[in-house]
């Protein structure tokens, strides 16, 4: 079963991985951040948990927590079996016009990576 699960989540951050194939893409990240500054648009974000901890992602169109939400709260459960989650936004991604700041609540550890395309 342990298998079958990483074979999933392989061919998930495979196909995630040619989908934005154009995009830029950070490094690691485990903490709230700035992610980039300027006009762009954001194609996606995957977040690992540490399996025990739910983890609050808020995206703002902002260099600095506040101002407008780029997507609304996104709250990720999580297990043992279940520590991957990922957000890829059709077409072009979600716009944002002044940057993006990436704000993470949680009670353990998690570690993301955010892809986007400057305009």
């Amino acid at each position: 079963m342990k298998k079958i699960i990483i074979g999933i989540l392989l061919a998930f951050f495979l196909s995630a991985s040619v989908v934005w194939a154009e995009s830029t893409r950070t490094a690691t990240l485990t903490a709230d951040a700035k992610v980039t500054t300027g006009r762009g648009f954001i194609t996606g974000i995957i977040v690992m948990t540490d399996g025990t901890n739910s983890v609050t992602v808020e995206i703002y169109d902002n260099v600095t927590a506040g101002g407008e939400k780029i997507i609304p709260t996104w709250i990720i459960p999580t297990s043992a079996t279940n520590r991957a989650s990922a957000l890829s936004f059709g077409g072009d991604g979600e716009p944002f016009d002044t940057g993006i700041y990436v704000d993470i609540t949680t009670s353990g550890t998690v570690s993301y990576m955010v892809y986007y395309e400057k305009r």
